[in-house]
């Protein structure tokens, strides 16, 4: 399946979640207080030039491109739109490719038609544009229409500008390989992987809006189709409704986070889910958030990149498979948890305030909506914090202390706790 989705998908599933703090990612990062947010320390990553576990799987050698974890669990990598070099977003939870104003004013897109656009949460106004010609590795197709719309939150989340988020409508024209011990992957011909018995295979499943699923255990439940959600930074969102059906957060510490995407910012629960698991693979104390609203009818939730960078992974959109290897303990991403409760955007001078978690440090220590951050530990806010590792000082251990200097000229001593 080389085509984009139809406009009725489009409006129903162009989204992007990311739970708000320069955290994360990609974006969405995007103002979650508290957790969200995987990220992954250099250090803890194996050696670039580590050959990893065998990918002999493929017909022919795959053909390796860079991949960028931007802090730690957002997939960016190189692509073309209309033959400018951008660096896009992966995101198998977004069922459009999403093009940002800024881009495609540069681009002189101007037959825009609008439409209305889902989130994981509710609508946003967007527009669709047609015959839009994009590039991954070697795969070139001309998409028959992408959706154009406000990624600034997004972007503000991550710490820099978002051009361009590579939805499924992309990555059904091939086979993409995501191998996180050297970072690296590729996209090869669909049909092309034959997987060995170290690989454990998901059927993919579609919902009545297109979007990608899979069937997932929660806390040894029975399993239910849960979204394939590359783009997100919360390794696990669940529904008000599913999670409340099953009390699972019922004796647990409960938190609040803020999550925000093109359909703007709503308040959620965060917590801790006892194990997820994938066909035999569990993972055990996954940060979850669970959502009074998610619009979605076929899926009870989601599953983000924070979990599935536990594995290296093969999809294949169009034969409709998943599959998971454990990765090397150095290669996973730690689904780190913040101890702040500070929900922040990040700027090129300061962290912005936008979210304090209930019950948290920050919360008891009286921080509020609103306040700027210009330096943490002495070092300066500025356009290096969400590329180099200054942004990890929120998931450090419990007991930790961290001075931070507001832009009137004071500074606080913020002690990082569990609160959830």
């Amino acid at each position: 399946m080389k085509e984009s989705p139809p406009t009725n998908l489009v409006e129903s599933w162009a989204e992007k979640v990311t739970p708000c703090h320069t955290n994360r990612r990609t974006a969405l990062k995007c103002l979650a207080a508290g957790l969200v947010v995987t990220s992954i320390p250099l250090p803890l990553w194996a050696a670039r030039t580590d050959r990893g576990q065998s990918w002999g799987g493929f017909a022919t050698p795959p053909t390796w491109r860079s991949l960028e974890v931007g802090t730690g669990d957002t997939l960016i990598v190189p692509a073309k739109v209309s033959g400018v070099a951008i660096d896009a977003v992966l995101d198998s939870g977004s069922g459009a490719s999403i093009i940002s104003k800024p881009l495609a004013a540069k681009l002189g897109m101007t037959n825009l038609e609008p439409r209305r656009i889902n989130g994981l949460s509710g609508k946003a106004p967007g527009s669709l544009v047609r015959n839009v010609a994009v590039m991954l590795g070697t795969y070139a197709p001309v998409l028959p229409s992408a959706v154009v719309a406000d990624l600034g939150a997004v972007s503000a989340a991550f710490g820099r500008p978002i051009d361009m988020i590579l939805g499924s409508d992309v990555l059904a024209g091939g086979c993409l390989a995501l191998d996180f011990t050297t970072r690296r992957f590729a996209f090869e011909k669909t049909a092309s992987f034959v997987a060995g018995p170290e690989w454990t295979v998901l059927p993919l499943g579609h919902g009545a809006k297109r979007e990608l699923f899979v069937l997932a255990s929660i806390a040894g439940l029975d399993p239910v189709p849960l979204m394939l959600d590359f783009g997100s930074s919360s390794a696990l969102m669940l529904s008000s409704a599913y999670t409340g059906a099953h009390d699972l957060l019922a004796g647990k510490p409960v938190s609040t986070a803020a999550i925000g995407g093109v359909e703007g910012v709503q308040i959620v629960k965060s917590f801790i889910a006892d194990t997820v698991s994938l066909g035999g693979l569990s993972i055990a104390s996954v940060p979850a958030l669970a959502l009074d609203h998610w619009t979605s009818a076929s899926t009870v939730g989601n599953v983000g990149m924070p979990l599935f960078g536990q594995f290296d992974i093969v999809l294949d959109v169009s034969q409709g498979h998943l599959w998971l290897r454990s990765a090397p303990p150095r290669a996973r991403l730690p689904m780190l948890k913040d101890r702040s409760g500070l929900g922040l955007a990040a700027s090129t001078t300061d962290l912005t305030v936008v979210h304090v978690a209930s019950g948290s440090p920050a919360d008891q220590a009286g921080w509020a909506v609103g306040e700027h951050i210009v330096a943490v530990d002495g070092r300066p806010i500025d356009g290096s914090y969400t590329r180099e590792t200054l942004w990890q000082w929120r998931y450090g251990p419990a007991g930790s202390r961290v001075t931070l200097k507001l832009a009137d000229g004071t500074t606080r001593i913020l002690k990082l706790a569990d609160y959830y």
